[in-house]
């Protein structure tokens, strides 16, 4: 017989964040601009926002070390992931309330427009993680003097 205790809290806990994905996801293949989620067991808070120069994210990672947080920019496309790994220690035997969640997370972000991957700043103070993701400045073709042609 094993020594595993069935946990309830945990279970639904579980279950709830399985239907906040799947809620995201269905939203985000409906065309609105929700952020995508990859895959994960928990879902960080997140804000996007456009400036005239770039985009601005900012997640809430609190107990997240810097180091276990990844962030890729390839064109239009931010993608951020890490992990919030449980605490050392000894498990408790039995929980009286869960609400935090561990493990690992990925979001992945469609911006409007292309980004500067070499300009982009990140910055990490308190948990909160604000990224900085400069557009990409394209060059206009040579002006034509004179009239318009049709």
């Amino acid at each position: 017989m094993s020594s595993h205790r069935w946990d309830p809290v945990a279970d639904l806990l579980s279950l709830q964040e399985r239907m906040n994905r799947l809620f995201e996801e269905s939203l985000s293949r409906e065309g609105m601009d929700a952020p995508l989620l990859l895959t994960g067991s928990w879902i960080p808070l997140a804000d996007a926002y456009e400036t005239a120069d770039g985009f601005v994210v900012q997640m809430e990672l609190p107990g997240i070390d810097e180091d276990d947080i990844e962030i890729h920019v390839a064109g239009d496309q931010l993608l951020v992931r890490g992990e919030r790994r449980a605490e050392a220690g000894e498990r408790p035997e039995r929980y009286h309330r869960m609400e935090r969640s561990h493990g690992s997370f990925s979001r992945v972000f469609t911006l409007t427009q292309d980004v500067d991957p070499s300009r982009v700043r990140a910055t990490f103070t308190d948990g909160l993680l604000r990224l900085e993701l400069p557009k990409v400045a394209y060059r206009r073709g040579p002006r034509s003097r004179g009239g318009r042609s049709a």
